[in-house]
């Protein structure tokens, strides 16, 4: 396998370079609310999604969760567990199913270390993640939930590449860390405005233009992010 893989980040490497990683790799369908790692542990895989979103969310001691962060075919999860040893904070899970490139993290940490053209993409990603968690923290702070949502619904399609996704309500709740609602109000306020449409667990983008001005900025720095990548 040595064509293009629908992984950005693979697919901006090297054909010698993206041949010996899918040489390390196994190829698995996950469905939705897979966990690929906890809390506070140190994975033995990374994943390279191909399709599908991954969700990177904090979960308090006293029982709150919000978002901090999306993966999707832009880069990989794991990528943060190359550069130390230090425990990460959050969990990450399949918002979207997907399919995703397996790998030990063992064997793609030999290749970052060894390889400077794997170790240069990787720390773009790492760059752009980054630039995402900080512009969420300020947003979820600073930002009203209308702004949020539309924000965070603008960032899920760009990775999903589909106008139309699957989550519910109490799912995007617990993704902008607010109560199920306030989401209820905010998305019913979007749907008569014309700007989305929510039926039976699925949100569709009707109008992407008034959706991306009812977001707050941070989309915009969150999207330029994203598409700086790999230029």
């Amino acid at each position: 396998m040595t064509g293009t893989t629908g992984n950005l980040l693979l697919d901006a490497l090297s054909v010698e370079t993206r041949t010996t990683i899918l040489s390390l790799c196994r190829q698995i369908e996950l469905p939705v609310r897979t966990l690929l790692h906890e809390q506070g542990e140190t994975p033995a895989y990374v994943y390279f999604l191909c399709s599908g979103i991954a969700s990177v969310v904090v979960t308090m001691a006293e029982g709150g969760s919000a978002e901090v962060g999306l993966i999707g075919r832009e880069g990989l999860v794991g990528a943060m567990q190359l550069l130390g040893s230090t425990p990460t904070p959050s969990q990450t899970f399949l918002q979207m199913e997907g399919v995703t490139l397996r790998m030990r993290r063992d064997d793609l940490k030999t290749l970052f270390v060894t390889s400077t053209e794997l170790r240069n993409r990787i720390l773009e990603f790492i760059q752009q993640q980054s630039v995402t968690l900080e512009q969420i923290a300020a947003c979820n702070k600073l930002h009203e939930a209308e702004e949020r949502l539309a924000r965070w619904l603008l960032m899920s399609r760009d990775r999903a590449d589909n106008d139309t996704m699957t989550m519910t309500q109490e799912f995007m709740a617990d993704m902008l860390g607010t109560r199920r609602t306030t989401v209820t109000l905010v998305a019913s306020s979007l749907q008569q405005r014309g700007l989305i449409s929510y039926r039976r667990g699925k949100v569709t983008i009707v109008s992407r233009h008034d959706l991306e001005k009812a977001a707050c900025d941070c989309y915009r720095v969150c999207h330029e992010a994203l598409t700086a990548l790999y230029k």
